[in-house]
């Protein structure tokens, strides 16, 4: 078959190298999308966890008890956007950090009701328990604890005696 200039008209053939360079990129793209949905997957996770399950603080503070990051819901069904690190800091000057699932300070005294903030310093999850709740933090996550029972109650990192809380009257 002739094109008008005379020339033959043959289907383009590529070369081996295009080929291998299409499905390069094919496959770049297949794996980023896979990243991607992956990312997504766990943050909404993360997300939905934090909001389906637990309130969370918001950034103007109250009295209302509200537990962040939690899988225990509270006995207040209050929802509320979490505080940034920063802001919870200054918010929660009573506060357990965890290190390597060590706690500092080993105890705090503290009056019933009042918050306690507990913060994972790790880039790992952990899971901590305080009474009868349970908080799964994600890496360099807080939750904040308002504890209703009275007495010395203990305070775990994935399992493990770490620190203890004295609520008082």
């Amino acid at each position: 078959m002739t094109d008008s200039n005379g020339m033959d008209k043959q289907p383009k053939k590529y070369d081996s190298a295009s080929k291998r360079a299409a499905y390069l990129i094919a496959g770049v793209v297949v794996l980023i999308l896979a990243a991607l949905g992956v990312y997504s997957f766990t943050h909404r996770d993360n997300e939905s966890s934090n909001t389906a399950q637990s309130p969370v603080q918001q950034d103007n503070a109250s009295t209302t008890p509200v537990l962040a990051g939690t899988s225990t819901p509270p006995s207040s069904p209050a929802v509320r956007a979490k505080l940034s690190y920063g802001d919870a800091i200054k918010a929660y000057p009573s506060r357990f950090q965890f290190s390597q699932c060590q706690g500092t300070p080993s105890s705090i005294v503290i009056k019933k009701g009042s918050p306690v903030m507990l913060d994972n310093r790790d880039a790992v999850a952990h899971t901590i328990k305080a009474d009868t709740q349970t908080f799964k933090l994600a890496g360099y996550d807080y939750a904040v604890l308002y504890p209703e029972v009275l007495g010395n109650l203990v305070v775990t990192c994935d399992g493990k005696n770490r620190v203890m809380l004295n609520v008082e009257k």
